[in-house]
């Protein structure tokens, strides 16, 4: 059995599970109420317009303190938002309305980008 596991893990793909959190308060507010409702459309300028600050200043420092885009990041944080539902046998169509996309095929393909399988690849049972 532990043989069997250990070929599993060696084939499976590597995917970085973690979502890089910014120091900064304005962004660190942003990144919470993103993490609490993942399935919000709420875009970069609405936040640059609630924080009173230009878009591009907004994007400059999601860059610089997180080290990916706001979308990037975003899309990060919805696909791993998505695991849990995932391993616990929620449809596919489900999790991707949760986690805020449009259709299935589309969050299929942000997970496969993601993690380089499909969902049911990635959870797939001996």
């Amino acid at each position: 059995m532990v043989k069997v596991l250990l070929d599993r893990m060696a084939a499976a793909p590597e995917v970085d599970l973690a979502v890089p959190w910014p120091s900064d308060p304005r962004l660190r507010r942003i990144c919470r109420e993103l993490q609490a409702h993942p399935d919000t459309n709420r875009t970069l300028h609405d936040y640059a317009q609630r924080l009173v600050v230009s878009e591009k200043t907004l994007s400059r420092l999601f860059l610089k303190e997180t080290g990916l885009t706001f979308r990037a990041w975003r899309q990060r944080l919805r696909v791993l938002s998505a695991l849990p539902l995932l391993e616990r046998g929620d449809r596919v169509t489900d999790v991707a309305v949760a986690c805020g996309y449009d259709s299935m095929s589309a969050f299929i393909d942000a997970f496969r980008s993601f993690a380089g399988v499909t969902p049911g690849e990635f959870f797939a049972r001996p």
